[in-house]
């Protein structure tokens, strides 16, 4: 039996709807040996009336936030969990957390474009709003993908995962307005398509949208069956993660030293080191 963490980037007790509909995602494409278990951000992470897509614009706030998912990482190696999957297309804490655990750890948006390029010959994706497509140029960049990435779309009008929880009726102008940008995407050039969030692939599944002539990917399965495979091919045959660079690990008393230190950030200037003015003298 295979043990996979699944470790969301919302709270998951305000879209109950994405909630109980990404348990039946799950379920529908979980092979017979293999079992998901469900985690999303602490409650309250986002505060009244914020979404996610509206906090992480703020690079501060997603800095602070990747701190859970690298303690779920930890966590999950430490109960025993073969894989982690983090559901969020920022890739949010995916080399810290692969930095600090032997289990494998994968993300939607390294996943998803990985498996892209096994499809086509080149990838569009889409987004929630204008955000979400810079951040979505910014990874594709760092990735080195830009010669395979065919551009993103953001949905129009723009979409909070809140206003995916739309059913029935309410739901129709979304549909729309993804249809829409899955047409430009490939008349852009792009033979297949990514949700490029979690929250819109799954409202994508619920409402069983489709496209016509390029491939429309299912993110949360790609995510799900690529941890399943990792985990079974550092089972097989001992394969992990290179800490040659990149994915260097730190000695455990130099992490504990800068964790503790950083729990008591400072808060006033004289807890710096080599204060001091340089140049003309401020009187």
């Amino acid at each position: 039996m295979i043990s996979i963490w699944h470790q969301g980037f919302v709270d998951f007790d305000q879209v109950p709807i994405y909630r109980n509909s990404f348990e039946d995602h799950i379920t529908a494409i979980l092979p017979a040996d293999t079992r998901i278990r469900l985690h999303g951000l602490m409650p309250d992470t986002f505060g009244p009336g914020v979404t996610p897509i509206d906090a992480l614009r703020f690079p501060a706030v997603e800095a602070l936030l990747e701190d859970q998912i690298v303690a779920s990482a930890e966590l999950a190696e430490a109960e025993g969990f073969d894989a982690v999957a983090i559901n969020c297309f920022y890739d949010p804490g995916l080399r810290i957390a692969r930095s600090l655990v032997g289990i494998p750890v994968v993300s939607l948006f390294e996943s998803c474009t990985l498996t892209a390029m096994s499809l086509g010959a080149r990838f569009g994706m889409l987004a929630l709003n204008g955000d979400q497509c810079r951040k979505h140029h910014e990874l594709v960049a760092a990735y080195g993908l830009n010669d395979r990435f065919a551009g993103t779309r953001a949905v129009s009008p723009a979409l909070n995962e809140a206003m995916l929880e739309a059913e029935a009726e309410a739901a129709a102008p979304v549909i729309a307005g993804i249809e829409r940008a899955c047409r430009d995407l490939a008349q852009s050039g792009a033979e297949v398509i990514i949700p490029g969030d979690g929250v819109m692939n799954d409202f994508i599944w619920r409402h069983r949208i489709r496209t016509s002539g390029v491939e429309l990917l299912d993110a949360a399965a790609v995510l799900m069956h690529h941890a399943r495979y990792m985990a079974q091919l550092r089972a097989s045959t001992g394969l992990g993660v290179s800490r040659a660079g990149h994915y260097a690990t730190p000695a455990r008393a130099m992490l504990e030293h800068s964790r503790a230190l950083l729990a008591a950030r400072p808060a006033r200037e004289d807890r710096f080191s080599g204060i001091g003015w340089i140049g003309a003298t401020v009187e």
